[in-house]
């Protein structure tokens, strides 16, 4: 597999940043024909299907994992230990490429609001061998995660929430040259706004800071889906400083001075994280219904629910871009044939509460 398009546009970096091949190709684009006569408006919608990233798993997470197994790998490490919600995707993501690599995964899960696809997450991290710890809450997180379980795990790659790292966010600077490619060569036009989920804003702010290395026009706007604390201006603005602490080993990037110019939106987070909200719920049937496009309640529907209302209340003439950061590769049938006695006793009330 060829070397990724940031390595080919900063050749320096090769060598330099750990890599391995875990996306298979540019994910497409595609314009929103459907969803536009649906909304009776001449803005041309298009999104970006990173729900293709891989045939294993796919969404945003891949693209970090590119960088962050390749780090525990050179680094010698046996095992990935992170942490997220009950139904975490990244959590899921990781165990699933970290096996693939020879690498065990300990999960950290905290509880959120139950639907099914939270509980079948969570029978799928156990399916594909996650070592499974319910810490209930941020304080047993901080805890357990950041405090007492590195003193007894030393072979262990401690990964914050989301893959939200300097070193993650550049599969998304990747990703940046990858849209580039694809607006040169006519594929879509240059969007004038960016959609995007912001949870741990990794993506956010690995696609922000790719846009301006490349010259793009293009604002991003990021949907907070989790708590303020997760999900701010600051955090985005030190993932980027230190992502370009890595990037200025090339000389061509030494000189490079970042200028925000993103926004957070919070009014779609809907008081609590995987709190279904009606508004992205019904983002989500429109969008099955009219592009036959899968999405969930938590990050993409909340995210599609805000690129609608701005179609509806916002007088723009340029393109806009709906990043789709949800994996598409159907895993229920594996999550079916898991009974979820045999998880850890202490998820088991879990399968058996009320689902949203």
């Amino acid at each position: 597999m060829p070397p990724p398009l940031l390595f080919q546009e900063y050749p320096s970096l090769d060598g330099v940043v750990p890599w391995i091949p875990l996306v298979n190709s540019f994910t497409p684009v595609e314009r929103l024909s459907n969803l536009e006569t649906y909304l009776n408006t001449d803005t041309s919608l298009w999104v970006k299907q990173d729900n293709l990233t891989s045939p294993i798993y796919g969404g945003n997470k891949v693209r970090k994992l590119e960088f962050i197994i390749a780090d525990a790998l050179q680094r010698k490490k046996k095992t990935i230990a992170t942490l997220g919600g009950i139904g975490t995707n990244h959590g899921l993501a990781t165990t699933i490429f970290g096996k693939k690599n020879g690498l065990n995964t300990v999960l950290y899960l905290i509880k959120q609001p139950i639907t099914k696809h939270v509980l079948d997450n969570l029978k799928l991290d156990f399916h594909y061998g996650a070592e499974l710890k319910y810490v209930k809450n941020y304080l047993g997180v901080g805890l357990q995660f950041y405090l007492l379980d590195r003193l007894r795990r030393k072979q262990t790659y401690w990964l914050p929430a989301g893959g939200s790292t300097p070193l993650g966010i550049l599969g998304y600077v990747n990703a940046t040259l990858e849209l580039k490619q694809q607006i040169e060569k006519g594929k879509l036009p240059e969007p004038e706004l960016l959609f995007v989920a912001a949870g741990t804003t990794g993506t956010m702010a690995g696609l922000e800071l790719g846009i301006q290395l490349t010259g793009l026009k293009i604002r991003v706007l990021g949907i907070r889906v989790t708590d303020r604390m997760a999900a701010t201006a600051g955090k985005v603005k030190s993932l980027i400083k230190g992502a370009l602490k890595i990037l200025h080993k090339d000389s061509k990037l030494r000189n490079f001075q970042y200028k925000p110019r993103f926004q957070l939106i919070d009014q779609y987070y809907g008081g609590k994280y995987g709190r279904v909200t009606p508004e992205g719920q019904k983002a989500v049937d429109l969008i099955r219904q009219t592009e036959d496009i899968s999405l969930e309640t938590t990050y993409t529907g909340k995210t599609l629910a805000a690129f609608i209302d701005h179609v509806k209340r916002v007088e723009t003439t340029g393109p806009m871009l709906f990043w789709n950061t949800y994996n598409s590769v159907d895993l229920s049938a594996i999550a079916d044939q898991v009974n979820y006695q045999q998880l850890p006793s202490e998820f088991h009330h879990l399968f058996i509460e009320e689902v949203q």
